[in-house]
């Protein structure tokens, strides 16, 4: 009695497994828990992030996503209130916050000169120029150079989570 008990349990247990959507998720598991793509939202960019800090009324946002998969890092960059219009805008590395590094993207060509604006573009994470360990520590930043800053007037780093 008590094995056909056992029976009549296992029976019901495997039926609610066979119905539940999820029963992948229970016994087949994912060989590969590592996340394919990573994202960025809303981070700011101000001159207090450039080294030195700049004394500005500028101020930006950062979105981005990486795809681990395709290797394509896609950012939009929103700007108010730059001095003048941008005369360069990059994305640097590796470095982590306060600290300068050298251009590894520049998108300058492409951005519009205005001092307010929004641009959206996607660069290839290639291993050389811009690497992925580095880019997913937060060792990239972009920032946007004006006549009156032309090292940086406002800077922001590239932090995923």
């Amino acid at each position: 009695m008590k094995a056909l008990k056992s029976l009549v349990v296992l029976l019901v247990f495997s039926s609610l497994l066979v119905g539940c959507e999820k029963w992948k998720d229970i016994f087949h598991k994912d060989r590969d828990k590592e996340k394919k793509v990573y994202r960025a939202e809303n981070l700011p960019m101000s001159g207090l992030q450039e080294v030195p800090q700049r004394e500005t009324l500028a101020h930006g946002w950062i979105d981005a996503t990486y795809d681990k998969e395709t290797k394509m890092l896609n950012f939009t960059i929103k700007w108010q209130d730059l001095t003048a219009e941008p005369i360069g805008s990059h994305i640097h590395g590796t470095a982590p916050k306060g600290v300068n590094a050298g251009i590894k993207y520049d998108f300058t060509s492409l951005l519009p000169k205005t001092t307010a604006g929004t641009f959206t573009n996607s660069v290839m994470v290639d291993g050389t120029a811009i690497k992925e360990d580095s880019l997913l520590l937060g060792y990239y930043y972009i920032n946007l150079h004006t006549p009156k800053f032309p090292g940086g007037e406002i800077r922001g780093q590239l932090e995923f989570k």
